[in-house]
């Protein structure tokens, strides 16, 4: 139950002459405390404000570190593909030597074929040149 205390409404009016439930002293110590609330509340906000501007610039961040991954990713590739294509290359460039020896090879046995029968030309050329006379 209630005391004596608590069922005593104290009414009283203050300096501007309004009629008030609570005493001055409480009536003091609720607007201070409103105040208190008021200046809580709007550090509460300046801080959400900061979270959200420091919440934004971690997100740009974050997306320029992703896109430098992705270029480096991109990169490291490039280089490990480079290695492959340089021995594709290589490859392909000893083929074609070879390719190139094996001509010049069938080259110089046709040379020496034609060569062989232009002597045999010449010396029976020589040799029906020498029969006539």
């Amino acid at each position: 139950m209630a005391t004596d205390e608590e069922k005593k409404v104290n009414i009283c009016f203050d300096d501007e002459s309004r009629i008030r439930v609570l005493s001055p002293e409480k009536f003091k110590h609720t607007e201070e405390l409103a105040e208190q609330c008021t200046a809580f509340v709007n550090k509460i906000e300046d801080f959400s404000g900061t979270v959200h501007v420091l919440v934004e610039v971690l997100d740009a961040q974050a997306k320029k570190i992703e896109l430098e991954k992705l270029k480096a990713i991109g990169q490291r590739n490039m280089v490990e593909s480079e290695t492959e294509n340089r021995a594709r290359r290589q490859l392909a460039l000893q083929s074609q030597i070879n390719e190139k020896m094996a001509e010049l090879d069938r080259y110089a046995k046709q040379y020496q074929s034609l060569a062989r029968v232009e002597a045999e030309q010449l010396a029976l050329i020589e040799k029906l040149s020498n029969n006539e006379t």
